[in-house]
């Protein structure tokens, strides 16, 4: 008798299931949702420049759109609209137009190139457990930027004391892997499955064996995934609901919506910038929904977010 399938193929097969059922509306919140959940993970993962005794930015540079790490962020999103899938791609463009930025090139992306071409080389594939195996232990033994340190020992002060190590370029087989949906069997899917390569696969030593850390790491990755489509579906039926008898006030407020709640909070500025409308416009479009109940500004810096909160997508 077969083993039964592991609970992330499961989770996956419920959402491939789905895929021929979603609406372009939903789709365009996926592709959103999902660059704006890659971006957690980068911010997590990335060394940037390795500040910090724990080499962390900081929580506040985890919103894809408020973030202040602007360079990196316009490098992530230009690398994205390069080698992702149209509809991701499309995501990405529209990004760098709410922050008025173009694309742009590093050399530090590198690494990105490298993975996806290995993995690449080895997809088509029937079996994504397998293929992903291979492939960390290609990057694991050729790749020496991939190489994720434990600890190191460094002199401040006068006195010695241990933090942890400069990242490596785990960050770089993830973005690899998210992009490319076909290796589960997704083909063009509006969506991506992050984090799947966790700096603890690409670690000298660890407390569990390779194949079960993947296996946890597709797990959370599936469910971030399940729970996207999940959020998602809904915003898109919560906004056919409370805007039906609107659109003569503002025919943008369902794109607007649909950017507020996968992208993350927005000014009206970035919000009139990401639709390619006027000010004035995009300025409707709030008051629409906003008089809808959909929508709220945020104190802290104005930014417009989802009233309620049950609609903005976990970590």
């Amino acid at each position: 008798m077969a083993p039964y399938p592991p609970p992330w193929q499961l989770t996956l097969a419920r959402i491939e299931g789905a895929l021929p059922f979603i609406s372009p509306e939903l789709a365009e919140c996926l592709a959103m949702a999902s660059l704006r959940r890659l971006w957690r993970v980068h911010v997590r993962d990335y060394p940037f420049d390795n500040l910090g005794i724990a080499h962390n930015p900081g929580i506040n540079a985890s919103e894809l759109v408020r973030s202040w790490c602007s360079e990196e962020r316009r490098q992530f999103l230009s690398w994205i609209g390069r080698r992702a899938s149209p509809v991701l791609a499309k995501a990405a463009r529209q990004v760098l137009a709410a922050k008025c930025q173009t694309e742009g090139f590093t050399e530090a992306y590198t690494p990105a190139d490298n993975a996806l071409a290995r993995l690449d080389a080895l997809l088509p594939s029937r079996d994504p457990d397998g293929t992903l195996i291979e492939w960390l232990e290609e990057l694991r033994t050729e790749e020496f930027d991939f190489f994720e340190g434990g600890s190191e020992m460094v002199q401040v002060g006068g006195f010695a004391i241990t933090r942890s190590a400069p990242r490596g370029a785990a960050w770089a087989a993830s973005l690899a892997a998210a992009i490319r949906p076909h290796l589960f069997g997704l083909g063009s899917a509006p969506l991506a499955l992050a984090g799947i390569m966790p700096r603890a696969l690409f670690r000298e030593f660890h407390e569990e064996p390779l194949p079960a850390l993947l296996r946890s790491a597709l797990q959370t990755a599936t469910d971030n995934a399940a729970a996207d489509l999940r959020v998602m579906r809904e915003a898109v039926t919560l906004a056919d609901k409370q805007l039906a008898g609107r659109l003569y006030a503002s025919s943008t407020a369902p794109q607007a919506w649909r950017m507020i709640v996968s992208l993350g909070p927005l000014t009206r500025a970035e919000l009139a910038r990401c639709l390619g409308v006027t000010k004035r416009t995009a300025s409707q479009s709030v008051s629409s929904l906003q008089e809808a109940g959909m929508v709220r500004l945020r104190e802290t810096d104005s930014a417009i977010v989802p009233a309620n909160a049950d609609l903005v997508p976990r970590e």
